[in-house]
């Protein structure tokens, strides 16, 4: 066999080959050099640094060489204490040089070791040693540490770490002891084993091979001996035995590793080579005895807390009994505490930092930034004891081992330190080689889009993560990348990307039973903003995942985030508002605008008519809001709105044509602004059906309280954003100055918050678009334009029906808004006056300037002019009579005023006639003299017409005839208007039969009186 010395040798070509340098890769020259150009950034790694005045992790400390070249293989981080003993398994477990030179030495293991020491080199140091920790938690590591630095293979130069170990437990060398090494899962009991090394010598029990390692390690067969008898039956040889043996082969170590693992093998088994379950117990039991009473030998053996290393009926029972029998006289040593997790990291992962002074300013500079933002990151972290933290952990922020120690290790079969290795392997790894320029590996650094990072994280976790990180969180496919890509302000900082990867690796371990669940919101702060970083960005990145990804969870508060596999109820709604279709839509914003309630100066509200004869034809200012589906544009006078409104505005139902247009606004909802609506509208209508399916959806209390307050927010955006769509004010009106038979539209917007009609009333009598109060100068410029043009009176009720039907003519609210203007005008001598009727000479009951209560529609409004001048002439001819009736003449005397009567008197001379009447306007006599009137002219009292129709235009032509002239003829008091129809018809074929049978019926049907067919 090869001698101690020799094996070191070889063991430093190998180091000089594999790391540069003999001493190892801590001192090597091999390191891998970073790629010199970026690889592509397709796994959202920095490519700048974010502050110029720091340098990136990368200039300052390089990982291992296999960690760079990614040439570690998972299992690597698994030490497997069998394979070492072998002289198999990596080459950094199995060289004690180069396996000190990656471990870090944590408190636990140094006392270990110290007790090791202590024990082996004659002093006080306990005999029996359980180590007892989580899976993956550093059992195996530590007895590996034991293994190394014990059996004196290499001098105590070459393996610096121990040295402080040494020291403290008062030791000057470093002492040798004799191994063997049982790994319960490495040992086959149904098989005999023969050793190579020891020819004939059969192996059956666990302490026969345990012997046979101390004999081999001792040089002497023979001390197999001891045990030999009870290795062939099977039967555990008792702590005397064993003791002899300690003592003949000491000092030794026993190393015991996967008991558990062993006896589950043998556990209600009989008839195997290697003992009864019973057996087996015994022998734990008696060879820990016999170390105790051994001079210097120790037993250190692995104990499980996990349930997948126990697992099953037999381990539960194996584990309480080897726990039973260790727990008599053991010591327990926990190797590796939390805290210090991050070392043996660090070490395992990364060589010695090459420029401190840059490592220190970089964790100097997270330090300011998180005291200067004391609002935005944990308490904590602006602590001194956290910037010392940055640099025991640099290049890896603390927050990534929290978060992995606290949170990850809680997962049953998280291996602590392993799967931190092995994760943090794979991130170095990708992040060295894409030329990650941050200034720390941060939460937010993790390329989650790498399969080798993802499944690291994702094999932990219950089916279904590896979906949702790859559409929820990181990757081409995933919407955070999305979001990066279509915000540039957040693409420069990868933002939405870090922040969905911080926060998928702070919620994921936590499960729906917690009642706090979830990463604080500052400590996404702390997982992705680096020194010369905007953090604001970083926070509108976590307000846009929160609005657009379907399985990111907040708490009420909004403090604390966490992804589910369970869809979010966010999810749930915008599956359900895909399904709501265009017309329940339409039929929720209908139900809505219904109660609206109508406001002055409209006299009627309209809300969504289905055709226009459901909008009344009345002499009343009216309102009509158009339905969803009727919405305009800017510049598109053909739009469905328009359409709608002039339908509305010249007909009423299909056949018959609209009379008072002028009495008509219309208010229309905007086309884009519609389209927004529609999208809440959905919304809404799904949170109200995941409300109405509460219990068959079985939602927790949190959800409960989540629809209720969804719903009220959906709801009242819905109402806002319907006032903000019925954002147009359609306003027909004719230009006089142009085609008074082309109707025009204005289109002003209306905006604010008050309710759709309240806005529309306003914005009407700011514009003037309806009156509510006229002016009598106003009525009298409308007059004096063209109402009374060709005339020099006009019927009250015919203005009123003119104002109700031209468009070119202002629009009066109501009738009273008329007749209060008339009241006030009359009370004038500078309007109008107002006459009771017209014989056709002379205006009855002519007034002005006089209050009036009262105005009846049958009066007349009279030009002032002409009211002044009859009144004149009346005083004219009154002060004549006067005169006359002084001078003694007789003169006849016309009727007066129309009435009937007259007054008879003798002859008047014409000289006298020339003195006028007197100026108190009585006779001579003392009686009132009447008024003298010119005899009337013969009237008029028959209208006839006959007119040809375009057949092609019989509507338009009757509309028009109804209008211009039959409305003005009704308009007349005592007016009788007989209207009748005349067809002639002619057809050089002759009718078909069908059309005779059709039109007769039709005829007879409408109560034609006279109609038929002629050859």
């Amino acid at each position: 066999s090869i001698d101690a010395d020799s094996a070191e040798e070889i063991r430093e070509i190998l180091r000089e080959l594999r790391y540069g340098s003999a001493a190892g890769s801590m001192n090597g020259t091999a390191a891998v050099s970073a790629p010199k150009t970026a690889a592509p950034n397709t796994s959202g790694i920095l490519q700048s640094v974010p502050l110029s005045s720091l340098p990136s992790w990368r200039d300052v400390i390089k990982p291992h060489p296999d960690v760079a070249a990614g040439r570690y293989k998972n299992a690597e981080f698994a030490a497997d204490l069998a394979q070492v003993a072998r002289g198999e398994g990596s080459f950094e477990y199995r060289d004690p040089v180069e396996f000190f030179a990656r471990t870090y030495v944590t408190e636990g293991m140094a006392g270990l070791l110290m007790q090791a020491l202590r024990r082996i080199g004659g002093k006080d140091g306990e005999p029996v040693i359980q180590l007892k920790t989580a899976f993956g938690g550093g059992k195996t590591h530590s007895m590996l540490a034991l293994y190394h630095m014990l059996r004196g293979t290499v001098p105590l130069s070459k393996i610096s770490a121990v040295q402080p170990v040494l020291t403290r437990a008062g030791l000057s060398t470093l002492p040798k002891a004799n191994v063997a090494v049982l790994v319960g899962t490495a040992i086959d009991p149904t098989r005999v084993q023969r050793p190579p090394h020891m020819p004939g010598i059969m192996i059956h029990t666990l302490w026969g091979e345990m012997a046979a390692q101390l004999a081999s390690a001792a040089g002497n067969p023979k001390l197999y001996d001891y045990v030999k008898e009870a290795d062939k039956k099977g039967v555990s040889p008792g702590s005397e035995a064993l003791k002899t043996l300690f003592d003949a082969a000491g000092p030794c170590l026993i190393l015991m590793d996967e008991l558990v693992a062993y006896a589950k093998k043998i556990y209600h088994v009989d008839g195997l080579p290697a003992g009864s379950f019973d057996n087996f117990i015994s022998f734990i039991q008696e060879v820990t005895e016999a170390a105790r009473a051994s001079e210097n030998s120790l037993v250190v053996a692995a104990i499980p807390e996990s349930e997948i290393e126990i697992g099953g009926v037999a381990g539960q029972a194996a584990l309480e009994s080897i726990a039973h029998t260790f727990g008599r006289m053991e010591a327990i040593w926990k190797p590796v505490t939390a805290n210090e997790g991050f070392e043996v990291v660090r070490r395992r992962l990364f060589l010695d930092c090459e420029d401190t002074d840059a490592r220190d300013r970089v964790c100097a500079a997270f330090s300011e930034m998180y005291h200067a933002n004391q609002d935005v990151f944990p308490v904590e972290a602006r602590e001194l004891e956290y910037r010392e933290r940055m640099i025991s952990c640099y290049p890896i922020h603390p927050e990534v081992f929290d978060r992995l120690y606290e949170d990850w290790a809680t997962l049953e079969r998280f291996q602590r330190t392993r799967g931190v290795l092995r994760l943090m392997a794979a991130v170095i790894h990708e992040l060295w080689m894409g030329s990650d320029a941050g200034l720390l590996i941060l939460p937010g650094s993790l390329p989650m889009d790498i399969p080798s990072v993802r499944d690291e994280l994702t094999r932990y976790l219950p089916d279904g993560w590896n979906a949702l990180v790859d559409s929820e969180v990181d990757g081409k496919k995933a919407t955070p990348y999305k979001k990066d890509q279509e915000n540039a302000r957040l693409g420069k900082f990868l933002a939405a990307r870090r922040v969905a990867r911080t926060i998928m690796l702070g919620s994921a371990p936590s499960v729906r039973a917690q009642s706090v669940r979830g990463i604080e919101s500052a400590r996404i702060s702390l997982g992705v903003v680096q020194p010369g970083e905007n953090i604001s960005v970083f926070k509108d990145a976590l307000s846009t995942l929160e609005t657009s990804l379907s399985y990111l969870y907040t708490n009420p508060s909004r403090s604390r985030y966490w992804y589910d596999t369970r869809p979010t109820l966010r999810k749930t709604v915008t599956d359900r508002a895909s399904q709501i279709t265009d017309a329940d839509v339409v039929r929720e914003i209908e139900t809505r605008l219904r109660k609206c309630k109508k406001e002055s100066p409209f006299a009627g509200l309209h809300i969504c008519p289905a055709s226009s004869l459901d909008v009344p034809d009345e002499q009343a200012a009216r309102l009509v809001l158009l339905r969803p589906t009727e919405t305009h544009a800017v510049n598109k006078a053909d739009s469905a709105a328009m359409t709608a409104a002039v339908d509305v505005l010249n007909n009423r139902g299909s056949n018959t044509p609209r009379i008072y247009r002028n009495m008509l606004l219309f208010v229309a909802a905007d086309a884009g602004l519609m389209n927004d609506l529609q999208q809440d509208v959905r919304l809404y209508l799904a949170w109200q059906s995941i409300q109405n399916d509460r219990e068959s959806l079985n939602l927790d209390a949190a959800q409960n309280r989540e629809t209720e307050s969804s719903l009220r927010g959906a709801h009242d955006t819905v109402d806002a954003h319907l006032r903000e769509a019925y954002c147009w004010l359609l306003i027909p009106y004719v230009d006089k100055t142009a085609d008074v038979r082309t109707v025009q539209w204005e289109m002003p917007r209306i905006g604010g918050d008050e309710s759709i009609v309240i806005k529309a009333a306003k914005k009407a009598r700011t514009d003037e678009a309806v009156i509510p109060r006229w002016a009598p100068m106003l009525l009298k410029m409308e007059l004096d334009s063209l109402l009374w043009a060709s005339s020099d009176h006009l019927p009250v009720k015919t203005l009123w029906e003119q104002l109700c039907t031209y468009c070119y003519l202002p629009r009066i609210a109501s009738e009273e808004v008329l007749m209060q203007v008339i009241r006030e005008g009359v009370n004038s001598d500078q309007y109008f006056a107002l006459a009771a009727g017209f014989d056709g000479t002379r205006y009855i009951d002519l007034m002005f300037s006089r209050s009036v209560s009262h105005v009846d529609k049958s009066a007349l409004l009279v030009k002032m002019a002409v009211a002044q001048k009859q009144l004149a002439e009346d005083a004219a001819k009154r002060q004549a009579e006067i005169d006359a009736a002084a001078s003694g003449r007789d003169h006849t005397v016309t009727p007066y005023g129309g009435n009937g009567q007259g007054m008879m008197g003798g002859s008047l001379g014409s000289a006298d006639t020339a003195h006028g009447s007197v100026a108190d306007g009585t006779s001579p006599y003392g009686r009132p003299m009447p008024a003298v009137s010119a005899p009337a002219p013969a009237k008029k009292r028959h209208f006839f017409l006959s007119a040809a129709l375009d057949t092609t235009r019989i509507n338009r032509d009757v509309q028009n005839y109804v209008e211009e002239i039959i409305r003005h003829l009704t308009s007349e008091d005592g007016t009788r208007v007989t209207i009748s129809l005349e067809v002639e018809a002619e057809s050089d074929n002759g009718f078909s039969p069908q059309t005779i049978r059709t039109v007769s019926e039709n005829a007879r049907t409408l109560g034609a009186k006279d109609a038929g067919f002629e050859e």
